[in-house]
């Protein structure tokens, strides 16, 4: 630590102190009159009778302020990505998730087909999906859809690897991702088309006047994705029968509406509200050998929200109120059975509720500061199918009742936090399925969890510290594997819950280097041990679930950050071995599939006044499709650029994009092709506010 300090005591009873950690600013009660960059002397420019006394840079290299992410869990090692900062005419959540390290992604085509993400290794199932703090993971399905997410209105994606804010919900063993859609009122519009018939256009437009304040956001994205790709017949042994083919019956819309409402009439009180709609139609194209050409998928989400926070007494706990309700409508068609599993047209409903309270309180100082809370959520299933001959089941509920205490410790200040907390909730399921000949079988289950947590931060000089956490959760089965689907899927009701206790450390390093340049490395070794994995068992022409796998998953990740004037780089690395430790002959020992060993990512980009220029290169390394080391999907690079013209300034942008230069044709589950080669261009105006604060 470099201190470089002068006190002043001659006649100067009030003199304005301010202290520069890195890159941000504080300042002591009213005192403003020192105002300067992090990177210069300050001056005291102030119109008084008394003498002007200029004070040199006052550093300490103990802390940089923290975003509002790891303000929630210090300890964590999270990720924060703000959306269209990559230089992307086009960007997919996908894409924007891969530039994290520990973060997979799995698709099966192009834009708006089913996708899938995991993170450190632990399935798409063991992973919470929330917007706007709300979650999406459900009773009815544990695997989030990424292409169901409202990429549009999205501003920003928080990632928690290993440990996540318990407040959020019921904890999963591999995190959580919080979507954190737009807030701010401002005034956007844009318009991109490119490769594949693909548009898409959305406007933004805000009011804040005074305590209130006012967004509206809408959005569309459709594409054609009738990209071309390589077919091999399902003869991958004949290659007479090879020919490149395009992609059938994968045409994609989607809609965005999203409206917030803020109303802050003073600094112990905010009211928050707001409402997401979103609509997608898509075909389902099935897989690259025995296209579908009749599928199709209609999915509809409503959520709304609201909030309250307010601050009890000045200096005392502060009350977090917060309620959301959510509906979902999936339909699917298959009237010939071209997908392989009968013919169906069905009609699935799912609705929760949620509320949450919560008591947060921080000592003087910040030296403690304790939370406790309590949550219910109700979730329902109405599924039904009207072209598979059997009758549907009746409606399923789920209640979560959960409490959750925490309490963070900084016995040296910001020098050590001590981070502990405990979450409790009861899961009471109330089931029904239709079994042989129509019979409805009803089925009461009841279960309760416990999720503890530990961790630890310091901080060191000159921009360093260290992390280190321990947790243990779990993932409750979903509707289907306890109580079955018709036709595929023999309930287990007896199933209990997946068990995974993880642990990770490692250290962080953040400096500001003077003249413009910024370094940022962070790295982090993570270690899970799961049991009680549910795997599927063949039951005759059925499966069966059954808490039967364990495994071991272990890795490394690195990310790091270099700013030097018009110069950024930045990117990400993750090594991992996920090992199959289940009591079968032929997996134990062997990579659990769908997990690569390496992955990496990687942007560079220059910014000049009136243009910048960007480069992204993305590499995941080979993996394996099945347990026992089969289905190999091959290693792949894929490369990426795109320039911006500023004619105007910041207001207006002009970005072309090319993605996959190198037209590689790549997959990531076989059968169902990724596209290749692609341009795309975009038009966006920036604005401020239509009408500012009132001073």
């Amino acid at each position: 630590m470099i201190i470089r300090l002068l006190v002043v005591v001659l006649g100067l009873s009030a003199a304005p102190v301010a202290v520069f950690a890195g890159s941000a600013r504080v300042a002591t009660s009213a005192d403003s009159a020192l105002t300067a960059p992090a990177d210069s002397a300050l001056t005291a420019p102030v119109a008084t009778a008394k003498p002007v006394l200029t004070l040199p840079e006052v550093r300490v290299e103990l802390e940089r302020a923290l975003s509002d992410a790891r303000r929630a869990l210090p300890t964590a090692f999270v990720t924060e990505l703000a959306a269209g900062a990559s230089g992307r005419a086009v960007e997919s959540l996908p894409e924007l998730l891969d530039q994290a390290a520990g973060v997979h992604v799995d698709q099966y085509g192009g834009l708006g087909a089913f996708s899938t993400v995991s993170l450190r290794g632990a399935a798409p199932g063991q992973v919470t999906v929330l917007l706007d703090g709300v979650p999406l993971t459900s009773a009815a399905h544990a695997e989030v859809n990424l292409s169901d997410l409202p990429v549009s209105a999205v501003d920003r994606v928080e990632i928690y690897r290993g440990l996540a804010p318990l407040a959020l919900g019921a904890a999963t063993p591999g995190g959580a991702i919080n979507l954190v859609t737009r807030s701010t009122p401002v005034r956007e519009l844009s318009l991109a088309a490119g490769s594949f018939g693909t548009w898409e256009g959305r406007g933004t437009t805000g009011i804040k006047r005074g305590a209130l304040s006012a967004m509206i956001h809408a959005g569309y994205l459709g594409s054609d994705g009738d990209f071309r790709y390589f077919d091999d017949n399902g003869t991958p042994y004949n290659p007479a029968d090879d020919a490149m083919v395009a992609r059938a019956n994968n045409r994609l819309d989607t809609w965005t509406a999203l409206a917030a409402l803020g109303y802050e009439p003073s600094a112990r009180l905010r009211l928050d509200a707001g409402g997401h709609l979103f609509t997608k139609r898509q075909g389902v194209p099935g897989s690259s050998a025995a296209p579908a050409l009749e599928t199709s998928l209609d999915f509809d989400r409503a959520l709304g929200h609201a909030g309250l926070s307010w601050s009890i007494a000045r200096g005392g706990p502060v009350l977090r109120a917060h309620a959301a309700l959510d509906r979902e409508r999936t339909q699917f068609r298959d009237p010939a059975g071209e997908l392989g599993q009968g013919r169906h047209s069905t009609d699935d409903r799912i609705a929760s509720g949620e509320g949450t309270l919560a008591l947060e309180w921080e000592t003087p100082g910040g030296w403690l500061a304790l939370e406790s809370g309590a949550a219910l959520r109700d979730e329902r299933a109405d599924l039904t199918d009207s072209a598979d001959g059997a009758p549907d089941p009746p409606q399923s509920t789920r209640r979560t009742r959960g409490a959750v205490v925490s309490a963070r410790l900084r016995p040296l200040g910001a020098w050590l936090t001590l981070h502990a907390a405990q979450r409790w909730d009861r899961i009471d399921d109330r089931l029904a399925s239709t079994g042989v000949a129509g019979r409805v079988t009803l089925a009461a289950v009841s279960r309760a969890l416990d999720t503890p947590q530990l961790g630890a931060r310091v901080v060191a000089p000159l921009g360093f510290e260290a992390r280190a956490n321990w947790t243990r959760a779990q993932r409750v089965p979903t509707f289907d594997e306890l109580f079955g689907r018709q036709g595929s899927i023999v309930g287990n009701p007896a199933l209990g819950p997946e068990q995974v206790e993880t642990w990770d450390a490692g250290g962080a390093w953040s400096r500001g280097l003077g003249a413009g340049r910024h370094a940022e490395v962070t790295w982090s070794h993570f270690e899970s041990q799961a049991e009680d994995l549910i795997v599927y068992q063949r039951a005759f022409q059925l499966v069966r679930p059954a808490n039967m796998a364990r495994a071991d998953i272990r890795g490394e990740e690195l990310s790091a950050t270099l700013g030097v004037g018009r110069l950024v780089a930045e990117g990400s690395f993750t090594w991992q071995t996920a090992i199959d430790r289940s009591p079968f002959p032929f997996w134990y020992g062997r990579p659990l599939p769908l997990r690569p060993a390496r992955q990496a990512y990687g942007r560079l980009a220059w910014r000049h006044r009136s243009f910048q220029l960007t480069g992204n290169v993305q590499y995941i390394g080979d993996n394996y499709l099945n347990p026992g080391e089969r289905g190999l999907v091959p290693s792949r690079t894929i490369a990426g650029a795109s320039i911006t013209l500023l004619p105007f300034g910041s207001e207006l942008a002009l970005t072309v994009e090319g993605k996959n230069l190198g037209d590689n044709q790549i997959e990531d589950v076989a059968g169902f092709p990724l596209p290749g080669r692609s341009l795309f261009v975009s038009c966006t105006y920036r604005g401020a506010p239509a009408s500012a604060p009132q001073p």
